[in-house]
């Protein structure tokens, strides 16, 4: 009897399993032997799980680099030295119901020499009134182009003429330039031009041109802009009378020679020389001595 109430103890004490939570002890019933074998074994201590194979997926082929991704093509256009004409010096009137009365000094080969000046100053663009004064000194390029740098900008090897008053604008030979064409154009393309003198621009491009083909580096060169002139003729000459009468404001900038205020258009000052009766004659050094200096005037038109 004894001997049976133990072998039932020792069967229920293998009946179950005890499992340990953050709660205490939960008792479990023992899991059957088929789903224990087919469960995998737990990793012991010390002993690194085995990971499950992974699907081996295969890698995207490299794309092969071009030679293009390496070259640079953007193109920049900074102003470097900006043209700055000179300011007028002084200011004139010229009042058209004046003009050709005695006494007066408006006349009409005045005004005929100052419209000219006008219209080579003023560049035909969209504006309402179908011109604009120019920014800069007007002067004609001659120009073979290099390289299009996008925006019908171009470099280009140019001649020109000095330009502005002293020649502020130095002549160009075989020089190269930064051209801006109101047409498009393509390399190889020469031609002349009427072009306004911006200044000086720093241009950083790619090369694509012998023996500089993929250098990339900056240039400082002169800046043209493509423009039209007022026709100087006499329809021209005559509108430019009506805007005056009609009440517009329309001056122009011109060199004029003038009575050398410090010598007093003599070429020469007086220095007294102490013990002589004759003063001892100084080269004027505003005029150079020839009793004429050169300013800049601003002639503005009333009607």
């Amino acid at each position: 009897m004894n001997t049976r109430l133990l072998l039932a103890l020792l069967a229920s004490a293998l009946s179950v399993s005890a499992q340990t939570t953050a709660f205490g002890t939960k008792v479990t019933e023992a899991a059957p032997a088929a789903t224990t074998a087919a469960s995998p074994a737990a990793p012991t201590a010390g002993t690194p799980a085995a990971s499950a194979p992974a699907a081996t997926t295969p890698a995207p082929a490299a794309k092969p680099k071009s030679a293009d991704d390496d070259v640079d093509n953007s193109v920049v256009i900074t102003p470097f030295r900006a043209l700055t004409p000179p300011d007028a010096k002084t200011t004139r009137t010229f009042q058209l119901s004046k003009m050709n009365k005695l006494g007066f000094t408006e006349t009409t080969k005045e005004l005929q020499r100052l419209y000219s000046a006008f219209a080579t100053q003023r560049i035909v663009d969209g504006s309402p009134n179908g011109s604009s004064k120019a920014t800069g000194y007007l002067t004609s390029v001659n120009y073979s182009l290099i390289q299009d740098l996008g925006d019908n900008r171009f470099l280009a090897k140019a001649a020109w003429p000095a330009a502005g008053p002293n020649e502020v604008l130095a002549a160009g030979v075989d020089t190269m330039a930064i051209l801006l064409l109101d047409k498009p154009a393509k390399v190889g393309d020469t031609g002349k031009l009427s072009g306004m003198h911006v200044g000086t621009v720093a241009l950083l491009f790619t090369a694509n041109y012998p023996p500089l083909v993929g250098k990339r580096f900056t240039l400082r060169r002169e800046a043209f802009v493509e423009c039209a002139t007022l026709e100087d003729n006499p329809a021209g000459f005559q509108k430019f009378i009506e805007e005056i009468n009609a009440g517009a404001d329309l001056s122009v900038t011109t060199n004029e020679q003038v009575t050398c205020k410090r010598c007093g258009g003599l070429g020469f000052t007086r220095e007294a020389q102490k013990g002589q009766l004759v003063d001892k004659r100084i080269p004027c050094a505003d005029c150079a001595s020839s009793g004429k200096a050169i300013i800049s005037v601003e002639t503005k038109f009333v009607p």
